[in-house]
């Protein structure tokens, strides 16, 4: 069997309004290919017939009535949102969702239809408001937008931006920025980078107008995420290089640490692992001077992505532990399925079969815990393959069984190759 490794990176440092500085890019490995170990989501999600201690978590965790909690539920539902999205998701819309009631304020009629989920009548009553005077008809389509973002419409929230910024009075440059900005952050979130760019950069030249350093830093940043999107590293670092700029001379320590962890993973996606190296120490150390726990779990572990690279699993190990721990010590699920992920297939590379097992089968209980099916449905099988090449066959045939049962069930993509590679197994075992 040949082993095909796949990276992929988690979510993008986009920087949305005043003040956000975005997460640090998280680089995580898993393994496909012929039967292989598969992807694992490793994330937070939940599952049509939420279990009722599972809904009862996010209700209290959001802050919103069980009746608007079922309607985000019904937007993941009806948005076909990909299950291991549906955790962030969740928090996304929640967060939205609080601004939007706070920004309506005595549109009493407005915030009612909002707080009732009925969004399409909110959505009329703002547009009236939207028909008068410039600067509360630019208000108006401001919180259209957020409500379209509740309802994870991003095409429909960035023309609501749009609108919003075409009608604000001269005099307010740095809001019109700050709409530009999230329209172009709307459409990046649906890959329409083209799009996205020339609202970016517009936003970026009324930053630079109006001296707004920190403003600048931001969008600098957020357009280096788009020619990410597209492969252009080059072209990404030069506008990290320049937000970098930009935050060490505000003495913006957050945003330095980020920006320095970003250019890093960069770098390792073009193989240059020395580099990548150096700036992905210097964040950790702001992480850790900052007391940035999360920012620091996240280097950590992409940090040991580079030394399992250069086939160091060893260390690689070594950082993967200290970022497991930290995840543990934050409860944050999602990145422990992540790290614990890129551990077991540390160990699967260096041939560790049994460090394999142990790390997939506490992914394996997550799964479970949080109601995730797909995720025990990949957990399963590659558990099964790895006491496949242990030459456990009978062991391997209960988790694939299990696996090909839930892919079944929910109508997993794996499933026609995952049916053949339990008849080949089953057959071994007959001819035993």
């Amino acid at each position: 069997m040949t082993n095909h490794f796949d990276s992929k990176s988690g979510e993008q440092n986009i920087a949305q309004g005043d003040g956000a500085t975005g997460k640090t890019i998280n680089v995580t490995h898993t393994v496909n290919g012929d039967g292989n170990i598969s992807s694992g989501t490793g994330n937070v999600t939940v599952n049509q017939g939420i279990p009722h201690e599972v809904f009862a978590q996010y209700v209290k965790e959001l802050g919103a009535t069980e009746q608007v909690v079922e309607g985000f539920f019904g937007t993941l539902l009806k948005e076909k949102v990909p299950r291991d999205q549906w955790d962030s998701k969740l928090r996304e819309i929640a967060a939205t969702y609080k601004e939007l009631l706070a920004r309506v304020g005595d549109d009493q009629a407005a915030k009612q239809a909002i707080e009732a989920g009925d969004y399409a009548k909110a959505e009329a009553l703002l547009e009236d408001v939207a028909n008068q005077h410039s600067l509360a008809a630019a208000k108006a389509h401001a919180d259209n937008a957020r409500l379209q973002r509740i309802q994870l419409r991003y095409a429909k929230a960035a023309a609501y931006w749009q609108k919003a910024a075409a009608l604000l009075p001269e005099d307010k440059k740095k809001d019109r920025s700050l709409y530009l900005n999230n329209a172009g952050y709307d459409l990046y979130r649906i890959t329409h980078c083209a799009e996205a760019l020339p609202l970016f950069e517009h936003s970026l030249v009324i930053r630079q107008e109006i001296g707004d350093k920190a403003g600048e830093g931001r969008i600098l940043n957020n357009i280096s995420q788009v020619y990410s999107a597209r492969g252009d590293y080059d072209t990404t670092l030069k506008y990290l290089e320049q937000s970098l700029r930009i935050s060490q001379e505000l003495v913006d320590k957050t945003g330095e640490g980020a920006i320095l962890g970003n250019i890093g993973v960069i770098h390792h996606a073009k193989g240059e692992y020395a580099v990548a190296l150096k700036y992905l120490e210097q964040s950790l150390r702001i992480s850790q001077e900052t007391g940035d726990r999360a920012g620091e779990g996240v280097t950590l572990n992409n940090i040991s992505q580079i030394y399992k690279a250069r086939s160091e699993y060893f260390t690689s190990l070594k950082y993967l532990e200290q970022s497991l721990r930290i995840s543990q010590e934050l409860g944050d699920k999602k990145q422990e399925g992540v790290t614990l992920n890129n551990i077991a297939t540390t160990a699967y590379t260096n041939g560790d079969y049994p460090a394999v097992l142990k790390y997939l089968e506490q992914s394996l209980v997550i799964s479970q815990e949080i109601g995730n099916r797909a995720g025990e449905a990949v957990t399963s099988w590659n558990i099964g393959h790895a006491y496949a090449m242990q030459g456990d066959l009978a062991k391997a045939e209960q988790y694939m069984s299990r696996a090909v049962q839930l892919a079944e069930e929910i109508g997993h993509p794996k499933l026609k190759e995952w049916r053949k590679a339990l008849k080949a197994v089953r057959a071994k075992i007959k001819a035993q």
